[in-house]
Parts: structure tokens; C-alpha cells; sequence
């Protein structure tokens, strides 16, 4: 290994491990509340060292969103190669499961994934992490598409729905809803008497009935979807 691929190397791991520590800095007191001199202090850097490798708060919370879609696109990914012999519909059913679960499994990294969608954007002046991290949440709208446009193809999802269109429909939906979930099931359980597992199961339902293609015939099972719960 020459020097110039060492120090690179080198780069790149203490960047990690500002990100490392940002994240326990953020997760614990929020982003608002956290400062860059306890993100240093965390990393066992100085300021000065820091401010070498983030210009700013901000630059450090794109890095990680970055990593908590690459970390979901991981796990999306994994799901569209363990079912490849399956139906596009059937696919895409595992892949808002996967979602799901990432959701519960990965709490930070989903709530900074809402955060990022909340965010307003400014194509003109996105750089550096910030538009890492908007490539690869398009990334995630990608496999979702590739899902669709395969279900399309041997006919089980509805070839009239454009493919893309579909596929940010699809997300929103279930990502509103997972929003809810996190911020209103206390007050929804208490004066509906409804369990979050019960929103979920009937938001894939109605998935189902708006994307299948209703003469579409399959020896693949035809069960009610089962969505994966928190304590799974």
C-alpha cells in the first residue's frame, strides 16, 4: 500500500468516526440542542481538526443521512436478490415489509430519513454530503421503480400507472403513515382503541387492491399480507 492510498484510507476512517460520534451526539440531545464542540469532544478531535474534515452541523447530519439510506438500500437490495424468482407485485410487498422493519429495527436512521424529507431543498447550492445524500435517497426510489416496472412486465401490477409516479406514491404513503405512527399512535391507540400494526396491515391492503392486476393468475400465494411488527 503506496502513502497517498494510506492517507486516504486514514481520511476516510476518522471521517467515519466523526459521523460515529455525531450520530451519539445527535441521537442523544437532538440536532437542534448538539454542537459541534461536542461532536469534537465525542471524536476525541479538537475543533480546529474537526472543522477540516465538516464545514458545519449541517454537513455532518447529511453524512448521516447518507448513511441511513445506503444502510436502507442495503437491506432493500438484499430482499429484491432473496426474492428475484418472485412476481414484481410480490416484490414489491417484501420490499414495504422490509421498510417497515427497517423503520422499527433502525429508529434513528428512519427518523433521520423523515427529517431529510421534511427538509426543504435547493437543487442550485446542494454540494458535497448534502447531495450524496439526495442521490441516494433517489437510489431507494430506484429499486422501488425496478420492483414496479418487472410487475409490469410479467403481469402483475397494472401497466396503466407509470412506473416512477407509482414508485414516489408508494413512498410517500407509507412513509406518512410511519410518520403518524411516530409521533400520533399514543393519542390514535387511546381514542380509537387501534394498534399500529392494524394501520399498517390495512395500508398494504389497500396497496394491494391499487396496483395488482386483478386478471392476474399465480400458483404464488394469495395470502393476506402479514406486516413484520416492532417486537419481531
Amino acid at each position: 500500500m503506496g502513502v497517498s492510498e494510506r492517507k486516504a484510507r486514514e481520511k476516510l476512517r476518522r471521517k467515519q468516526n466523526i459521523i460515529d460520534a455525531a450520530e451519539d451526539v445527535f441521537f442523544t440531545q437532538g440536532f437542534e440542542n448538539s454542537t459541534m464542540s461536542q461532536v469534537a469532544l465525542k471524536a476525541e478531535l479538537s475543533k480546529g481538526t474537526l472543522y477540516l474534515y465538516f464545514k458545519s452541523k449541517d454537513e455532518i447530519y447529511s453524512a448521516i443521512i447518507l448513511r441511513s439510506f445506503h444502510i436502507l438500500q442495503q437491506h432493500l437490495e438484499q430482499v429484491l436478490t432473496d426474492c428475484a424468482a418472485l412476481s414484481g407485485f410480490r416484490m414489491l410487498e417484501k420490499v414495504a415489509e422490509a421498510y417497515i422493519k427497517f423503520a422499527y429495527e433502525f429508529p434513528n436512521y428512519f427518523n433521520t430519513i423523515l427529517d431529510y424529507e421534511n427538509s426543504d431543498f435547493d437543487l442550485k447550492n446542494l454540494e458535497g454530503e448534502a447531495r450524496r445524500a439526495l442521490e441516494a435517497g433517489n437510489g431507494v426510489i430506484d429499486l422501488l421503480v425496478n420492483a414496479i416496472r418487472k410487475g409490469q412486465e410479467d403481469g402483475s401490477i397494472r401497466p396503466s400507472l407509470e412506473a416512477t409516479e407509482m414508485a414516489f406514491v408508494l413512498w410517500s404513503q407509507l412513509t406518512g403513515l410511519l410518520q403518524v405512527i411516530r409521533k400520533k399512535m399514543d393519542i390514535i391507540s387511546h381514542y380509537f382503541s387501534i394498534q399500529k400494526d392494524n394501520l399498517l396491515q390495512t395500508h398494504l391492503e389497500i396497496m394491494k387492491k391499487g396496483i395488482e392486476l386483478l386478471e392476474w393468475k399465480s400458483n404464488e400465494s394469495k395470502d393476506t399480507i402479514r406486516p413484520l411488527r416492532s417486537d419481531e
